[in-house]
């Protein structure tokens, strides 16, 4: 089993970091390219570093830097000395890191030749290959590996201190607890170089699944294969899941690089009309469509520096390809703030490209009659309803996580959902059942908002499955038996919803639709752990009925009204629709 934690060190130009204000400096980072594993930081599974190398070049090593490859044998003593760590956690990496690799490099820069040189050889190719003929040598390194280093300005590194993998029930879960850590070397008025950490941010990924899950549709195994874009690789439930928790991993780790102020795009805008604005940023550095940007002004706070403070929010309507025509500018419009003129700057807000919904709200039209809640006959046949008219109505909750279609389709704001919520028929309960009972709706839908100012307007169609259950406890001939019974449907809808934009990533949204329910596709029963099927045997455990006939008129749709929030996500533990982001073109 290979060893784990993960290291990559980067490293970017000091004649870079000091960027033109409202000018975006694309930024050189150099890679020590190790992987690196802790022993026993990951016990118990095989890890896929390949996998893991290609998620971090995907989310992390993005198109605004340029790489380069620092050498090898500055974290040999990093290596030795990390492996005795007895816990791994930010604060003893960084201790480990920083007497070792970043003082090898700190020292180099601080050779008082290389100080004299740093300014005047890289601005001349002849005289820098003069001066590290002798000098790289003397150093043990390399001519283009010296001229890395005297470029150097950030050092980063993603770590894993502990994954784990657990199976309770039928279900595998693993989690991958880490994080990313970067540090900036600094140099002063007299060429002296030093270091300071800049960011130390905390993440995770989880996955869970069954390993034994199978496609409702062909009843092939759901976990022999994983996707990322126009790629796919075979793979074991493990190796999948290991996959998927690592996807959500780096994913997080992009977002929380490019939230480091010297990292974020920005740009003066060279045109404006009304609340209409274009700036020179595109392809080239990663922008798509949809992507939110601050408007900024730059103000002094009390210590002196420099801080942007925001004024404004745009959001992309239309990326500039300056990939093939560096004057082909991209185009946004303004949501929140007032408008503003040339010159003014704009600044990358970055997100996972994700909303997380959660909507309260009331459904009424449905049936769920008192026939439709009687317990089997070897359970007493009891009825969970007291009322013969049932329930024809239900409150409760539902989260939606959508994820933005814009940049794969190029049509703005279009997201695919998937949705799950919670909800209780408003119904008296029989009180000798001991009931709890519960209607779960999972959907997978589409929504298309369009936007007026920072208002819109979102129209929504969706499908899936809801599932009727009741759950607790019932005494038959002095023997008390905990059950769970199942009635599975279909059910078909669809809403509009009026949102308002709060902030950069909160919303309020009020809305409604409509949801039609179509009769049940299956009927299970759970008693102590043992799972009965009833949609073929409902005469035998309901004497005298026939299964379809008793449930034609169940209808588990209706009309609902609902209000609640959206959360544009910097951050989420789970993978959700990320195999979809290599696909993102507009």
């Amino acid at each position: 089993m290979k060893k784990v934690i993960i290291i990559s060190v980067l490293l970017v130009s000091v004649s870079l970091l000091v960027g033109q204000q409202g000018k975006y400096v694309r930024k050189s980072v150099s890679s020590l390219e190790s992987v690196w594993f802790k022993p026993g930081s990951v016990a118990g599974l095989d890890f896929d570093s390949k996998t893991f190398d290609k998620f971090i070049d995907f989310y992390v090593e993005v198109d605004r830097f340029d790489y380069n490859v620092l050498p090898g044998n500055l974290i040999q003593d990093f290596r030795r000395e990390a492996n005795s760590i007895d816990e791994i956690n930010p604060d003893a990496i960084s201790d480990v890191l920083e007497s070792t690799v970043i003082s090898k490099i700190v020292d180099i820069l601080n050779d008082p030749d290389v100080m004299q040189k740093r300014g005047t050889a890289l601005k001349d190719e002849s005289a820098f290959q003069s001066f590290a003929a002798t000098k790289a040598k003397s150093l043990g390194l390399t001519t283009d590996e010296l001229k890395t280093l005297m470029n150097s300005a950030y050092i980063y590194l993603p770590y894993i201190h502990s994954a784990k993998k657990e199976t309770e029930d039928k279900y595998l879960s693993i989690t991958i607890y880490g994080g990313i850590l970067w540090w900036q070397l600094k140099v002063d008025g007299s060429g002296n170089a030093s270091v300071e950490k800049v960011l130390e941010a905390k993440t995770s990924g989880l996955s869970s699944i069954d390993p034994n899950g199978k496609n409702p549709l062909t009843d092939k195994p759901l976990y022999t294969e994983f996707k990322f874009g126009n790629e796919k690789w075979s793979t074991t439930p493990e190796q999948y899941a290991q996959n998927d928790a690592m996807l959500a991993f780096a994913k997080n780790l992009g977002v929380k690089t490019k939230e480091i102020e010297a990292f974020k795009l920005q740009a003066q805008i060279v045109e404006a009309d009304g609340k209409k604005y274009a700036f020179p940023l595109g392809f080239k550095e990663g922008v798509h469509l949809d992507d939110g940007f601050h408007i900024v002004e730059f103000m002094e706070d009390e210590q002196g520096n420099e801080v942007a403070e925001q004024i404004g929010f745009v959001r992309v309507a239309k990326t500039g390809d300056n990939k093939s025509d560096p004057n082909n500018f991209t185009y946004a419009n303004q949501l929140l703030g007032s408008k503003v003129s040339e010159g003014t700057v704009v600044m990358e807000h970055p997100r996972l490209g994700m909303d997380a919904r959660i909507k309260f709200g009331m459904i009424s039209g449905m049936n769920i009659s008192r026939s439709h809640s009687q317990l089997p006959n070897f359970l007493g046949g009891e009825y969970i309803f007291v009322d013969d008219e049932g329930a024809t109505s239900e409150i409760g909750a539902n989260i939606t996580f959508a994820y933005n279609l814009a940049p794969i389709i190029g049509v703005s704001q279009t997201f695919l959902d998937i949705d799950m919520g919670f909800f209780m028929p408003v119904v008296e309960i029989n009180p000798n059942a001991e009931a709890f009972p519960f209607i779960i709706p999972i959907n997978f839908g589409v929504t298309k908002k369009i936007q007026f100012g920072k208002s819109n307007l979102g129209v929504g169609v969706n499908g899936g499955f809801d599932m009727f259950s009741m759950a607790g406890t019932i005494t038959v001939s002095s023997t008390e038996y905990t059950y769970a019974y199942s009635i599975m449907a279909l059910g078909f809808g669809a809403s509009v919803n009026y949102e308002m934009l709060l902030t950069p990533d909160l919303s309020f949204n009020i809305g409604a639709g409509y949801r039609l329910g179509l009769a049940p596709l299956s009927a299970s029963i759970t008693i102590d752990e043992t799972e009965y099927d009833l949609t073929e045997n409902y005469t035998t455990y309901f004497p005298g009925k026939d299964f379809d006939e008793t449930f034609e008129d169940l209808n588990l749709g209706g009309l609902g009204i609902n209000l609640g929030i959206n959360y544009a996500l910097g951050e989420l533990p789970i993978n959700l629709f990320g195999f979809l982001d290599p696909l993102k073109k507009h």
